[in-house]
């Protein structure tokens, strides 16, 4: 190969990697997603599996506050996936106690009004339900229920990312990638909770003395529009809730 041919070679070889290096530059498309925090205390299998979902990752940015020290801006998230309530941080977070790296960017996200998923199944309290005297057990269960109007969203794993996405519906199903999810249905419109002695032709019976929610859900089958209770059952807020929502009338036998 003579001289000149050589240059020109280097020259082509030189050319197509500027222009590949170019190329690559210009694909590069800046992340803009929203940002989903994953808040917990340890790491878990299922915080992992929220963090890795694809399904989440079609509209969500998702990022773990543990991984980062907890030194997260809460400004930068539109939603958080909360995991470890345990009475300790349910009592701390209810009472505005923040002693914790943990407890204080929770404090942090709620006071920045962010939209915060708990499942239901990380919820410690609700393992003392069958145990707790019932007096303390609605105690605590106030306190969750005060978390909630503050802006939790309780729900169980199974329906965690669909509620997160924006309901349960089959338009709310993986959204192609940026573009914003099916917006959430509006909540059903409460109706009274009826304590009556009328019968109704579907009915369902709990003799426990505290009727929670996850009585009323285990007696609840669909069809069912009367739950019959003690005249002295203690029914907690979320049992309540629940009647309501699936407009059941409570009867006290």
């Amino acid at each position: 190969m003579d001289f000149d041919a050589l240059v020109n070679e280097i020259v082509a070889r030189v050319a197509a990697k500027l222009e590949d290096n170019e190329s690559t530059t210009n694909t590069v498309v800046s992340d803009d997603k929203p940002r989903l925090l994953i808040l917990t205390q340890q790491h878990g299998d299922f915080c992992h599996t929220m963090l890795e979902s694809a399904r989440l990752g079609e509209y969500y940015r998702t990022e773990c506050a543990l991984l980062q020290d907890y030194d997260c801006d809460p400004a930068s998230y539109e939603a958080v996936i909360l995991f470890g309530l345990t009475n300790e941080a349910l009592g701390k977070l209810a009472g505005g106690v923040c002693d914790t790296p943990f407890t204080t960017l929770a404090q942090k996200l709620i006071l920045a009004g962010k939209k915060i998923f708990v499942p239901s199944e990380e919820i410690e309290l609700y393992q003392y339900e069958q145990t707790a005297p019932p007096a303390y057990y609605a105690m605590m269960e106030s306190k969750l229920t005060f978390l909630k109007s503050a802006g939790f969203t309780v729900c169980p794993k199974a329906q965690l990312e669909s509620a997160i996405l924006g309901g349960e519906s089959t338009a709310a199903a993986v959204a192609p990638s940026g573009a914003a999810p099916a917006p959430m249905a509006p909540a059903p419109v409460p109706v009274p909770v009826v304590e009556t002695a009328s019968a109704t032709p579907v009915e369902a019976t709990v003799s426990k003395r505290v009727v929670s929610e996850k009585d009323m859900i285990a007696a609840c089958r669909p069809g069912v529009t009367v739950l019959r209770v003690q005249h002295n059952a203690i029914i907690t807020d979320l049992a309540r809730d629940y009647a309501k929502m699936r407009r059941i009338a409570i009867i006290r036998d």
